[in-house]
């Protein structure tokens, strides 16, 4: 069991910071203050990487006005939305930097991966690297079949967890990584699914019960719990990756801080993985809910 590297591992999410993002997110009871409040504590506690998106309503404007009030140099992903309908990316992304009251952006995603078929949308990308606006240029992806080889996608975002590995496991993604590439994981606790009391899953989850069961169980038994229990198994997954946490409130961020006191030996953790994948099956895709 090595320490688990939360500062260079966990890049902090702020779809809830705009939204109600997740079964179980309790923001949307938080004033703006607050919410930069929130921000500004997992700054102070060397979470620097911050995951944001166009599309997540007013996150952007939030986090640039905590970059305003404490003049803070995070590291942001953001994502551009989809370009059909011939929207144009340099809107989208010049918006977003004014927003964000940054001037330049750690890692730029493309939402829709079609869209990086449009000539338009390369030629801006390219430019936008050499003029080391953004150090990375990748796509946020859903399938193993979205992944497209291209020397300047240099990373993907990609959904998983305990239950749904298959893209995680993927011979594609191996060779992704094999030549260089840099992976991000979000979704890790099903938009909170993992963490909420077994009596309040909704009816149309009715097929995760069980699972979730199991993994509750499993966290009380081994007196770990659940969020740590999820980060550490698919860290185990792939050790290599960056993993997307959203935070609602402080207790999170101090409990995520704490996660090294969680002990878990390997052959936990194989076993867990192991009958977690036994579950495996659509209904852990927010997109069929």
């Amino acid at each position: 069991m090595n320490l688990f590297n939360i500062k260079n591992t966990i890049i902090i999410g702020t779809a809830q910071l705009g939204t109600n993002y997740g079964i179980a997110n309790k923001n949307q009871k938080l004033f703006i203050k607050n919410k930069i409040e929130l921000l500004e504590l997992c700054y102070q506690h060397g979470l620097r990487h911050f995951d944001t998106a166009y599309a997540y309503e007013k996150s952007h404007k939030i986090i640039g006005q905590w970059v305003k009030k404490y003049n803070a140099s995070p590291q942001i992903n953001t994502k551009i939305p989809n370009l059909q309908a011939n929207k144009n990316i340099e809107l989208y992304f010049y918006e977003s930097l004014k927003q964000l009251n940054i001037i330049k952006i750690k890692n730029l995603f493309l939402h829709n991966p079609t869209d990086w078929s449009n000539k338009e949308v390369k030629d801006f990308i390219i430019k936008i690297l050499e003029k080391n606006i953004i150090a990375q240029f990748g796509l946020s992806i859903y399938e193993k079949k979205d992944i497209i080889k291209d020397p300047l996608i240099k990373i993907l975002q990609i959904p998983g967890n305990i239950f749904n590995q298959e893209i995680l496991l993927s011979e594609e993604i191996k060779k992704f990584l094999s030549n260089g590439g840099e992976i991000q994981i979000r979704s890790i606790l099903v938009q909170g699914l993992l963490t909420i009391d077994h009596s309040l899953i909704p009816p149309n989850l009715e097929k995760t019960k069980e699972g979730i069961s199991y993994f509750q169980n499993i966290a009380k038994e081994l007196n770990v719990n659940n969020v740590h229990l999820a980060i550490l198994c698919i860290n185990y997954l792939l050790p290599n990756a960056k993993i997307i946490i959203g935070i609602d409130n402080t207790a999170q961020i101090k409990d995520l801080l704490s996660i090294n006191k969680s002990k878990i030996r390997d052959s936990d953790i194989q076993e867990i993985l192991k009958v977690c994948r036994s579950y495996s099956g659509k209904h852990w895709d927010p997109r069929n809910w």
